[in-house]
């Protein structure tokens, strides 16, 4: 990895922090996720005249797939946070998903694993068991906090995340990727749309951006940014 790539990654997490600080700052969670995903769409509209392209039918299947877990992810992680704190819900999405990402790539992929990627599981195992611990004797605490929803619902996030992520290693071979980013997000939007009529309706979403629009937008802005930066 060069110095280069380093400071790209380094700076996608940077905004992605960003997007869940400010979904965090939301009333309603699941109202402010639509939200979100709309006003990125409509900002980034510009995409769609200067990186179009003849998709095939590959890219269009990978893409809504991978629409399908981001539309899940994003449910879940809404639904994290409304019983869990950003420093719980956050190192356990986020961490999680890499974790299970190398598995699947061993498994589905049938890449090899190596030394470091080993090591990496286990930094990052050990990372999320550290940040949830209590205090320092309490070393099953972390085991008992699985047992609350919005742990379970964090995970669930970081599940979706590996298996997006996945998808989109292959997707992008054959869709330009910030197109495909694109295209995905806006799937997503489809997809989350009936699940959040049906929990809070247009009264609850017209709600939400009356409390938190400066918010939204921001994160509309952040966390596309932040994804199109690491593909």
């Amino acid at each position: 990895m060069t110095l280069a790539n380093l400071w790209i990654l380094l700076g996608s997490a940077c905004i992605h922090v960003v997007t869940h600080i400010a979904l965090k700052r939301s009333r309603d969670r699941t109202a402010f996720v639509w939200w979100m995903l709309l006003f990125s769409g409509v900002l980034f509209a510009p995409v769609l005249v200067f990186a179009w392209q003849p998709i095939p039918w590959q890219g269009w299947a990978l893409l809504i797939g991978s629409a399908v877990f981001e539309a899940a992810y994003f449910y879940a992680i809404a639904k994290a946070y409304q019983g869990a704190d950003l420093s719980i819900v956050y190192p356990l999405s986020r961490g999680a998903g890499p974790t299970l990402l190398l598995v699947w790539s061993i498994v589905l992929l049938r890449e090899p694993l190596t030394w470091g990627g080993a090591l990496g599981v286990l930094t990052i195992v050990a990372g999320l068991y550290v940040v949830n611990l209590p205090r320092l004797g309490g070393w099953k605490e972390p085991l008992r906090a699985l047992r609350l929803p919005s742990s379970r619902w964090a995970l669930a996030a970081g599940a979706c995340i590996s298996l997006y992520t996945l998808i989109d290693k292959v997707g992008i071979g054959y869709v330009e990727p910030l197109l495909y980013t694109y295209l995905a997000l806006w799937w997503s939007v489809v997809m989350l749309t009936p699940f959040t009529l049906r929990e809070i309706g247009w009264g609850g979403l017209r709600a939400e951006w009356a409390y938190s629009k400066g918010w939204t937008m921001l994160a509309g802005f952040t966390s596309l940014s932040a994804y199109a930066l690491v593909l």
